[in-house]
């Protein structure tokens, strides 16, 4: 009887993944995700685009081009009387005048780092996750800061209004509270000027205003007889632009929202709290992007611990100009300075 010969080929196939083939495209998906989840979680992101329209406007310039200041125009309104009838134009032209605002960006990093391996026994992709997470929460929060801050920080003296009979900083007392009457008052000052007035962004072709205050500021504000009435009558549960998500109202078109990072300082008359809430239109900010944003992965001691960073390269800073070539004067925020004294 013939001998029955089996042949078998045999191959060896080793597991492969994206991180085998292609491990700089996991890491940009990654610091991709962790950057959009952080902007996402931000308060100011429905107040962020990319047109003039927008509060907060992002600028890319920096991602297609080096460098590390972005330098905005603003061109001044024309204003000559012009010539009439047959009289001659040449000779008595006007210049264009521009004045230019400036915003420079950094690298912003922060990093995680797990205990250890016996610690916390992780799987990398859970590491990945929960780093994600945590790096966005923390980025939101930066964000939301860096704004707040920025637009409360040094407000030109054409741009504030005191509550009450205040008429300093220093001088707010107890009695200095918010209340609808400062909501009118910080409007008139934004449209005062026509040259130099805070540009209202438009919503339904109306034009509409943002105001956000802290919840003393709002726990005033709605014990307002006039603020009640307002609110029976108004509806922007139908509205579906993202400015009315989570706002307390609208008062004569502007729209409330409340915020806890609304700047409070010991700053009144015997040490009130001064509430320093904000009056917001068009280009009040701008968010000017760089490189990035960037995500690395590293062990430690032997490789028994994980760590995660994350960066990105940008800059956020208040718009002003000087209309006159010699005073900055903010663009397009009123900061409205109230008690905000605690229950």
């Amino acid at each position: 009887m013939p001998e029955n010969k089996l042949l078998f080929n045999i191959q060896r196939f080793a597991d492969t993944s994206a991180g085998d083939t292609a491990p700089d495209l996991i890491v940009r998906a990654w610091a991709k995700s962790t950057w959009e989840a952080g902007l996402r979680k931000s308060f100011f992101d429905k107040f962020t685009g990319t047109s003039p329209g927008s509060i907060i406007q992002v600028k890319e310039e920096l991602t297609r081009q080096a460098g590390d200041t972005i330098i905005i125009p603003l061109l001044m309104p024309l204003t000559g009387t012009g010539i009439e009838g047959d009289n001659e134009l040449e000779g008595n032209e006007e210049m264009l005048i521009y004045r230019d605002f400036a915003v420079q960006i950094d690298q912003i990093r922060n990093a995680v780092r797990l205990k250890g391996r016996m610690a916390e026994q992780k799987v990398q992709v859970d590491m990945r996750r929960d780093a994600r997470e945590g790096l966005a929460d923390w980025l939101a929060t930066y964000i939301d800061k860096k704004i707040f801050t920025e637009l409360s920080t040094d407000p030109t003296p054409d741009r504030i209004v005191y509550g009450g009979s205040a008429t300093s900083e220093n001088s707010i007392g107890a009695s200095d509270v918010f209340d609808t009457s400062l909501i009118g008052k910080a409007k008139r000052v934004a449209l005062a000027d026509e040259n130099t007035m805070v540009k209202p962004i438009k919503i339904n072709g109306k034009d509409t205003f943002v105001m956000v205050i802290d919840q003393y500021q709002a726990r005033d504000l709605i014990n307002d007889e006039k603020w009640i009435a307002a609110q029976q009558h108004a509806n922007i549960r139908g509205e579906t632009n993202p400015i009315f998500s989570g706002a307390l109202g609208v008062y004569e078109g502007v729209v409330l929202h409340q915020h806890n990072r609304v700047l409070r300082t010991e700053t009144g008359s015997g040490g009130t709290t001064v509430g320093h809430a904000l009056f917001l239109g068009a280009q009040a900010a701008v968010f000017a992007m760089g490189d990035g944003p960037t995500w690395y992965e590293d062990k430690f001691d032997y490789g028994a611990k994980w760590g995660i960073s994350f960066g990105k390269i940008f800059g956020i800073k208040k718009t002003a100009f000087k209309y006159d070539g010699e005073n900055l004067t903010d663009f397009g925020c009123i900061n409205v300075l109230t008690a905000s004294e605690k229950d």
